[in-house]
């Protein structure tokens, strides 16, 4: 959560207005002290999207080919033929990418976990809750991908969705990681 030192760059993209990111970064007051520059730091940036039309699947893919070092998903629905590519090009240039899933993804015969697991990506699945309804990527320890888009074709498309795009905020990532690692515990790892 941004504090007096934090600076916080908002951008919006879609039809809504950045009043979003600020609710969902706390409700943090946007004062002049609030937006003064981090001392030795990099400034917390947002950027909110919104489908349809928004470009979130696209932004997605790009945000996974930047990362260096690891990719965690949490994601309730995934049928995305490109985002699952874009995971598949990170795991084979190195990048440990660990995707947790709702435990009704298992029986689906068109999701990509068959395939992202052969491409080098550990696949689990989350049976510990009636829903894993988690939407969230975290990559390389400060990008932070949440909202209510699922990784799918009528979340682009149809739905009214968003995703928030929240950068060096090393509080927030350091509590997204450990809700990953919280429900990686518990997930049982896909056969094969």
């Amino acid at each position: 959560m941004p504090n007096a030192h934090d600076r916080v760059v908002i951008r919006r993209h879609g039809a809504a207005t950045a009043v979003a990111c600020a609710v969902v970064l706390g409700a943090a007051a946007l004062s002049t002290e609030a937006l003064a520059p981090k001392s030795g730091g990099r400034s917390i940036r947002a950027e909110a999207f919104f489908s349809p039309g928004g470009g979130c699947e696209s932004r997605i893919v790009e945000e996974i080919g930047e990362a260096r070092k690891n990719i965690r998903v949490q994601m309730y629905i995934f049928t995305s033929k490109r985002i699952a590519e874009a995971l598949a090009r990170a795991a084979k240039r190195g990048v440990n990418v660990e995707v947790i899933l709702d435990k009704s993804q298992e029986k689906m015969t068109y999701g990509p976990w068959r395939t992202l697991r052969r491409d080098g990506v550990k696949v689990f699945f989350d049976a510990e809750h009636e829903t894993a309804n988690n939407k969230i990527v975290l990559i390389d320890n400060r990008t932070i991908i949440t909202g209510s888009y699922n990784f799918t074709k009528a979340a682009e498309e149809k739905n009214a969705e968003n995703i928030l795009i929240i950068k060096n905020d090393s509080d927030l990532a350091e509590a997204y990681l450990t809700n990953f690692k919280e429900h990686l515990d518990h997930a049982r790892k896909a056969a094969g």
